[in-house]
């Protein structure tokens, strides 16, 4: 769960608002419980139909919260600017920054 997460936060350039952190949390739940009702279904094909309205219930939700994170993933954030220090080789320069 903390891998998807991780990824999801990636998607929206990689430092989320509490908002988009929070539709994050809520999707990596929701995955979860929908690949748990897709596991039980496999050990036991008989799905119920309550079961089978829920796992629905809960595909549908995921589906929602990923399309208010977006379909294209945001742009990196651009590198901060360096410091003199940096510049002269006295600080390691942030990571991905070019040279």
């Amino acid at each position: 769960m903390q891998r998807l997460k991780a990824d999801l936060a990636k998607h929206v350039g990689g430092n989320p608002s509490v908002v988009q952190q929070m539709l994050i949390d809520q999707a990596a739940m929701l995955t979860l419980r929908v690949h748990l009702m897709d596991k039980a279904s496999i050990a036991d094909p008989e799905l119920s139909e309550r079961n089978g309205r829920q796992r629905l219930a809960w595909s549908n939700s995921l589906t929602r919260t990923l399309r208010q994170l977006g379909l294209k993933a945001s742009p990196p954030p651009k590198p901060a600017m360096l410091t003199p220090r940096q510049i002269m080789g006295l600080e390691p320069r942030p990571e991905g920054h070019p040279r």
